[in-house]
């Protein structure tokens, strides 16, 4: 295959190859969210206009709408207005946001500071497909908090944030989690999984989640021996061989018991002649 492509001067929106090739996301995802990035910000759409400019119909644009969702790359949030009434502002991104990054702060009119703004300002939860981008939320989910990520797929998504080529959907996060959980489990600091999923890389990256899977599984380190136990007398503390018993706590055998004595004495009889030359 023969690729031409021209320079636009104007007119013009720049995507990143890990945008484009991110598996997670269908191709009518994709296509729709270059779409909506290509907007200015403020700008307003509906589902309905959505599929009125192409082939699809609601229903496809909806379904990609929540995979936007997902993956983030769309972000809706609740918030009153001036007159107190609910309204869901919507953000796109052109790389998946940060869960835990504080939300920007509303513009004076009400507008979400980046993003898309819905259509319509009616109710987000009339039932109204028009209602906005991409319409009403499902009950408990309409203050637009969800599950934070997981210790694993944060470190995961940073990596993105570093090295685009690194960049990774919500899915492929989550289908690596398990193997970062396993060099935790093996010891492995945070530093030593971002120094083996990020040192020597390639020129081009082509399926970043494939590369970081394969160094996963390769680079793991090997479990962490245990360490050894130290026998030790269960009352005073005081180290003794394998299989024997403190002598001083547990003189059984006749012989030990006898030394303990003697040396006891002994040791009462040097103290006395130290006290007479005093």
């Amino acid at each position: 295959m023969r690729v031409y492509r021209t320079a636009p001067r104007r007119a013009f929106t720049t995507f990143s190859n890990a945008l484009l090739r991110d598996a997670t996301i269908s191709w009518c995802a994709v296509g729709l969210l270059t779409y909506l990035v290509s907007l200015p910000n403020g700008a307003k759409a509906s589902i309905r206009k959505l599929s009125e400019q192409r082939k699809e119909g609601r229903d496809r644009i909806g379904s990609a709408l929540q995979e936007l969702e997902d993956a983030r790359y769309l972000r809706r949030l609740t918030r009153r207005d001036g007159r107190g009434q609910l309204r869901t502002e919507y953000e796109v991104f052109d790389t998946p946001y940060d869960p835990e990054a504080p939300e920007p702060a509303a513009t004076p009119g009400g507008a979400p500071a980046t993003g898309l703004t819905p259509e319509t300002a009616g109710n987000p939860a009339s039932g109204d497909p028009d209602h906005g981008v991409p319409g009403p939320l499902p009950t408990g989910e309409k203050t637009g908090v969800k599950e934070p990520p997981s210790p694993a797929i944060r470190l995961l998504t940073s990596l993105g944030r570093s090295d685009p080529r690194l960049a990774l959907g919500a899915g492929e996060a989550e289908r690596l989690r398990t193997l970062v959980e396993e060099w935790w489990a093996a010891g492995a600091s945070d530093a030593l999984i971002r120094e083996a999923l990020t040192s020597g890389l390639p020129a081009r990256v082509h399926a970043p989640a494939a590369l970081l899977a394969d160094r996963l599984r390769r680079k793991k380190p090997a479990p962490r021996p245990a360490a050894p136990v130290r026998p030790e007398c269960g009352v005073c503390g005081t180290p003794v061989p394998e299989g024997a018993s403190c002598a001083r706590c547990e003189p059984s055998a006749p012989a030990v018991a006898g030394f303990v004595a003697a040396a006891l004495r002994g040791g009462a009889s040097v103290r006395q002649v130290l006290r007479r030359r005093c």
